[in-house]
This record gives structure tokens, sequence and C-alpha cells, in this order.
């Protein structure tokens, strides 16, 4: 269920999506005959008169700078998130500052926990470059971080305890940092992105020395446009050990792998970037097609490789750069197909997930890993919903 209303100055947007899957335990479910309900979208939107300036805040399903399944700092899986957001846009230049809160402060199984997301970029016609950064800490709000357009890793790095300066504090902020490209034109979008969580640049000025881990991700895909529809194939892979804590906190809404002392969070719905998380191989081909905006019919398939993954607790050695190394490996084929139909403010939708998965990742609660595992599972999941919008 939807509600909204856009204009050029100011939109707002509160959405309800309804669930009967039994992800999660809702105590008044009898009411809504055995459902939860998620706020999807629940924000404001301000703009001023020529478009460049934009202040948004609520909670929102974030996107990432690129349009792919295999986004690196945001996941593609649509997470919502309560967030304040600050943007400005040219016809040259764009640049944007957020706060997110991933664990909030009255939370009552993990402590607090919120994240700073910057990003800069530069526009050549259809053609954009840009700079991602972020920084994660265990507070539930940083003025420093939010209001300060310096990168992550100066703002960092000038407040550490180490420094002996009068301002130093005794925090661990993790900070993250990436790069894009994309190009658009009309019948075709291209694009291609790098996320680095930690880089071993002894290779280049102490090649004899100490080799810390690659901890990198990358991501890139091709959509071919034309009146038959939209064609896409994707890539990506994460390097063992990104995204974990390290010395700071992980890139993770939450700090831990279990709450309520034995429920498991699945790590899909914890990663904040790249959904499959680290050690992991991705590929991706899909078609998309609307018919006069009233039916729309998406299918696509996917193949995933996964290795151990520990996306709350630092498991890195202290040398080497890993990516799927194991014996075993989870291995996963989905074909995805779906139709949606839209009748003024109504819109129904089915869909369908058809595949299976080898040698699953299963949690290992000694360990805090998920790992491959000898069994096999066969995927045949049927959704229906539909939409009201007012």
């Amino acid at each position: 269920m939807k509600l909204y209303n856009y204009t050029p100055n100011f939109d707002i947007t509160s959405e309800l999506a309804f669930y009967n899957d039994d992800k999660y335990y809702f105590y008044e479910s009898d009411y809504y005959w055995d459902h939860y309900f998620l706020i999807e979208n629940s924000y404001i939107t301000l703009r001023n008169d020529d478009q460049t300036l934009e202040l948004s805040g609520g909670i929102k399903q974030l996107k990432d700078e690129v349009n792919s399944p295999y986004s690196l700092f945001f996941s593609s899986n649509k997470i919502p998130l309560v967030n304040l957001d600050v943007g400005y846009e040219d016809e040259h230049f764009f640049f944007e500052t957020m706060w997110v809160q991933l664990v909030s402060e009255n939370n009552t199984n993990f402590a607090p926990k919120a994240m700073n997301y910057k990003t800069y970029g530069l526009k050549f016609g259809n053609f954009r470059v840009g700079y991602q950064d972020v920084l994660v800490y265990n507070r539930a709000f940083d003025f420093f971080y939010f209001l300060n357009p310096m990168p992550a890793y100066f703002a960092q790095e000038i407040r550490a305890k180490k420094n002996g300066m009068p301002w130093s504090e005794a925090i661990n902020d993790n900070s993250i940092m990436g790069f894009f490209f994309d190009y658009k034109e009309s019948n075709y979008y291209i694009y291609s992105q790098l996320l680095v969580d930690d880089f071993n640049t002894n290779r280049f000025f102490d090649p004899e020395g100490f080799q810390n881990p690659d901890k990198v991700a990358f991501s890139s895909g091709l959509n071919l446009i034309s009146n038959l529809g939209t064609f896409g194939v994707y890539g990506a892979f994460a390097t063992r050990y990104t995204f974990q804590p390290g010395g700071g906190l992980g890139y993770t809404i939450y700090p831990e792998s279990i709450y309520d002392d034995e429920k498991i969070i699945d790590y899909t719905d914890n990663y904040i970037g790249y959904k499959y998380g680290e050690n992991t191989v991705s590929l991706m081909v899909d078609y998309d097609y609307t018919y006069n905006n009233w039916f729309n019919l998406y299918s696509s398939f996917e193949t995933v490789f996964s290795g151990s993954k520990s996306p709350t607790k630092d498991t890195a050695p202290l040398e080497g750069t890993y990516l799927l190394d194991e014996p075993l490996l989870e291995k996963r084929y989905v074909y995805t197909i779906a139709t949606n139909f839209y009748f003024n403010n109504l819109e129904f939708n089915l869909s369908a997930d058809m595949g299976v998965i080898q040698n699953k990742l299963e949690f290992n609660e000694v360990t805090d890993t998920f790992e491959p595992s000898t069994q096999d599972e066969n995927i045949l999941r049927l959704n229906f919903g539909f939409g009201i919008e007012f």
C-alpha cells in the first residue's frame, strides 16, 4: 500500500508491505491474518526551484549510484533504513552526504550503530565518474562526519587517538572507499564500480615485507535497450574478508548474526552493500519488457559461487588475499520470472524462482561463520501480491 504526492519542490511517500513468509515474528499478526508488515518507504523530500539542491529524510530503500543487481555500496535488496540526506547536482558536478541509522539507541538486541556516506562526482554529458566513501561507527550520530565534506579517510584520521592532539578521540571507526563510472545512451547503459575495504600497498612499496589481505569488490554490467525490451548482463566479485569488522565495525546493518539468542540473520539481510558479501563471484543475465505502461515482464538467470563468510566477526589472516579457495563451495543456479499488471491505482504481481543451491551455506554458531555444507536445496518459490496507490 502506497500513499504519495510528488511535486517539483516537495515529495511525500508512505509505503507499507505485508508478508506471510514467517521470516519475522510479529506479536499482532492475528489482527493481520497471520501477516506482518514492514515500512518499505516513508520519507519527505524538499527541493529548490532549479532542482539542484535536495534535502530528504525518513525511512527509505537506499539506492546506489549505479543501476545494478550487484551494486557494492548499497544492497540491491532494497533494505529500508532511517536516513537524512543532503544532495546537490548540476550539469557538471554532483555531491551527496547522508547519515544512516543502522541500530537505534533503543534497540533491545544490539548497541547503537550508524554510518555516514558521501559521493562526489563529475558529469561529462552522459558520462559520469565518481568517488564514494563510508564511515561506520558505534554511535547514534556524528555531526563531524555529516557536516564535513572532507573524504572519509582524512575525516577519520584527524580524530585518531594516536595523534596526541588536543581534540583526539577514543574512537575506532571503519572507513571504506570506492569509485564508479557509468555511461547512458538511449539504447544502452554501461557501468563499473570498485569498492576498497583494505588494499595491500606493500606489494608496491615493500614487496619483500608484510603482505596484508586485499579486501576489495568489483562490479560491472551492460544494458542493451530496444523496442523488444532491455537485455542485461552483470558480474561481480568480492574477495574473502571484505566487509568484515577488521579494526573497527563491519559493513553490516547489525553487529551480530544472531538475535534473541537463537534467531539467525541471513547474510543477505545484513550486508549494507553487495548483497552476497565476501568470498563470492556472481553472474546474471536478465530481460525486462514493459508494454504500454500496464504490463511488465521480467526474467533472469543467475549463477553464484560462494565460500565461507563471516559478516560480523574478524577472521582475516595476517597475510594473503583469498577468493573461493576452499575445496567446498556453495553453487547457486536460479531462474526468475515475474509479471506486473497496472490498472489505474492498482498493481498485481506474480513471480516464481526456480533452481537449486548445492552445498548450501549454513551458519556455524561456534565460529560465527556461514560455511558451505553437504546439503542441497531445490528452489521453487511462488509469490503473489497486489498494491494500492493513493
